[in-house]
């Protein structure tokens, strides 16, 4: 497994992967940063909050495409190539499709460190009064994995069954789209769009009062069932996929 692993990364090596991933978490801290340029005391006596409640929201925009630009920067060498027939007769499918499957989950794991460190950064840069609670960083963290994972997972299926690489890119930037307008909906609705995940763990609301145009973030209590029910699909879409990969014809 080590030994395909090293493979893996050194295929990787000339794909430019790490410049997509560097980007998307320099961006995401960038536009998290962006609206506490011209803060005033309210602001930022809630800005972590704000933080918490805002970064989901570009998390849901910029991630499902940034994801399925990284699975397939990583599958494409196999299948532009038309080297998956030799490649499977050197080692096992099941073995590949995890291999790959480690290696975008290292770079899911950076971006959610760095937009990690961004919030940190951000609130010495600025100067919040607000009071960090490590429990709130530490679900925003964990929940941007999870969702993540879940996106990942279904590109890199994608990716893998396609030949046309263009496809994926497509269903990812469906997702941007489809997980931000879900929000719209009813949660009966938006939880049936699996890229609105990014959003639906968020542990920070809002409301806006219209006469005082003054915002106020306020914490809500965890779905810890509807994340376990979550995590439970993970595991069912990683299952299928890894079996629809196996069963395709090289």
């Amino acid at each position: 497994m080590i030994r395909q692993l090293r493979a893996e990364q050194i295929k990787a090596r000339r794909r430019r992967v790490w410049a997509v991933t560097a980007a998307l978490g320099l961006l995401l801290c960038l536009w998290g940063a962006f609206n506490y340029r011209h803060a005033d005391v309210s602001d930022l006596a809630q800005g972590y909050s704000g933080l918490f409640y805002q970064l989901p929201l570009f998390n849901t925009i910029l991630l499902p495409l940034g994801l399925a630009v990284i699975a397939s920067r990583l599958c494409d060498w196999e299948i532009k190539g038309n080297t998956l027939k030799l490649l499977c007769t050197l080692q096992k499918k099941e073995r590949l499709y995890d291999c790959k499957l480690l290696m975008g989950f290292k770079h899911l794991f950076l971006i959610a460190c760095m937009e990690t460190t961004g919030i940190l950064a951000a609130g010495a840069r600025f100067h919040f009064t607000e009071k960090l609670k490590i429990r709130l960083l530490a679900l925003h963290f964990m929940t941007l994995l999870a969702a993540g994972a879940f996106v990942y997972l279904l590109q890199q299926t994608l990716s893998l069954l396609w030949e046309n690489q263009l496809a994926p890119l497509v269903v990812g930037l469906i997702g941007s789209f489809a997980g931000l307008f879900s929000l719209y909906f009813p949660k009966e609705i938006s939880r049936l769009v699996p890229w609105s995940y990014f959003c639906q763990f968020t542990p920070i609301l809002m409301d806006w009062n219209r006469e005082t145009r003054q915002q106020r973030f306020y914490p809500t209590e965890f779905p810890t069932a509807l994340f376990l029910g979550f995590l439970a699909a993970t595991v069912g879409v990683y299952i299928i996929g890894k079996l629809l990969f196996v069963r395709k014809e090289d």
